[in-house]
């Protein structure tokens, strides 16, 4: 998300960005914690519509964590890259096989589509922006073709994975799950969101 931030500081000069990050092998709930401690020892906790999130892949839904969490909070534009919002088919996929369950069993729990479920919609003016390219050598892809052939992902999460009732605003983009924070395009896409509203 490096090179996204950077991009956000020189072209939306009056954003003031901070980076955080969280461990991927534990339950999204407790990465909610983290998170609000992150806001708080920054001041930010009383949330309002000048304060936003831009995440990727699983930070969409640790936004539905956060408000489980933390039903007060409340913020401004914000905007989920390749986010699984209704939960991951692949997650709940991956969580029935003991390898990956033993490095991140927590968090393909935590992505599992009858947990995410039961979660607040986002505490935030959620905008959303969805992948479209397969790609053949990730390996997500591969069983993504066995468990939802002929429906359309990044390689990795559904394009219907990444729609709430709630967003204000989607769109998608020819771009694999892994590159969405590093496409320019998408960096112009997400700015224009956060300055206007819209796509």
């Amino acid at each position: 998300m490096s090179k996204l931030a950077k991009y956000l500081e020189s072209s939306t000069p009056s954003h003031q960005v901070q980076l955080f990050g969280y461990r991927s092998h534990i339950h999204l709930r407790n990465a909610a914690e983290d998170l609000a401690k992150f806001l708080k020892e920054r001041d930010l906790f009383l949330g309002g519509s000048d304060i936003g999130f831009v995440v990727h892949s699983a930070g969409g839904v640790l936004l539905r964590y956060l408000a489980h969490a933390y039903p007060e909070f409340q913020a401004g534009r914000s905007v989920a890259l390749g986010s699984p919002l209704t939960g991951s088919v692949l997650a709940e996929h991956y969580a029935r096989r003991w390898y990956m369950r033993a490095v991140y069993g927590a968090t393909m729990a935590s992505l599992h589509p009858r947990a995410v479920s039961e979660l607040p919609e986002p505490p935030c003016s959620l905008a959303s922006i969805a992948g479209t390219r397969e790609s053949a050598f990730l390996p997500a892809s591969l069983f993504l073709r066995s468990l939802a052939d002929g429906r359309t992902s990044d390689s990795t999460v559904l394009l219907e994975e990444t729609k709430l009732p709630s967003l204000v605003a989607w769109t998608s983009v020819p771009v694999i799950h892994s590159l969405l924070p590093v496409d320019r395009g998408v960096h112009q896409q997400v700015a224009h969101y956060l300055e206007h509203g819209c796509f």
